[in-house]
């Protein structure tokens, strides 16, 4: 049995922090934890993205069951969207072992942070869900858009929460809380499929995973609880700045990468 390395010891804290923001927004931690685990703690990019994975699959697993708790998840949609989610993470897995990850990074930040620009629009005009209930009848037409949220996810880490959220919520016209529960659960039910397959890819990095997950799953409670007493307009803000800030990162990132190869 190995020790443990605590020379990683500050990821938990970190962890903390990032998925009470997550958990309570509705965007996935993975889009906060990959480029830190790339670019902070000099892990390889495929091996970042999917301990990033692992990490939010502990945090969105935790903030899911408080939520269900709460009786903050619509099932129905939840269920409606679930397979074509779990559909894009087959295809996801598989043009994760092939295309370049710079490429992948570079569409995903692109699509990510023009919903981001939509949801601060839609935070300034004050424009929310207000139903309990998804509109079944608008999402069953856009489960195409949840096939390639899954496949975004498995790549690159990011996609089912921050591209679900909006179309729960704006195409389903689910309230904002509600979009942001359901979001979390989708998320983490395609997180345990990709870190399943991470797992026997030897992609984790353990020795972080242990402060990482163990950070999240407490981050994940509180943000859940914290949820209900935050304003939706906040809420939508916070997404929208934090998805926008990584984006740009994955934009910057990317064209630097590509920039830099050599024929």
């Amino acid at each position: 049995m190995h020790a443990i390395d605590w020379s990683y010891w500050y990821v938990f804290p970190c962890a903390v922090a990032v998925a009470t923001a997550a958990n309570a927004s509705g965007f996935s931690g993975a889009v906060l934890f990959q480029p830190f685990f790339n670019f902070v703690l000099g892990l390889p990019l495929a091996q970042s993205i999917a301990t990033g994975i692992a990490t939010e699959t502990m945090g969105m697993s935790s903030g899911a069951v408080r939520y269900s708790l709460m009786r903050k998840i619509d099932w129905a949609a939840a269920k409606m969207l679930l397979p074509a989610v779990l559909a894009g993470v087959v295809i996801g897995l598989a043009v994760f072992t092939l295309a370049p990850r710079e490429l992948l990074r570079l569409i995903v930040g692109i699509v990510v942070g023009g919903i981001a620009i939509n949801q601060l629009v839609n935070a300034g005009r004050r424009h929310f869900g207000t139903s309990a209930s998804a509109d079944l009848t608008a999402l069953r037409r856009l489960r195409w858009w949840s096939l390639v949220a899954g496949a975004f996810s498995a790549c690159t880490g990011t996609g089912v929460a921050e591209m679900h959220q909006p179309l729960l919520e704006h195409k389903g016209n689910l309230s904002t809380k509600r979009a942001n529960a359901t979001a979390i659960l989708i998320k983490a039910a395609a997180d345990w499929a990709i870190t399943a397959v991470n797992l026997s890819l030897g992609n984790l990095r353990l020795a972080i995973l242990i402060f990482s997950a163990s950070g999240v799953v407490i981050g994940g409670q509180l943000g859940a609880l914290l949820s209900p007493a935050l304003p939706d307009r906040l809420l939508k803000v916070v997404f929208s700045l934090c998805v926008l800030a990584i984006a740009s990162i994955y934009v910057v990132t990317s064209l630097r990468d590509i920039g830099s190869i050599r024929p």
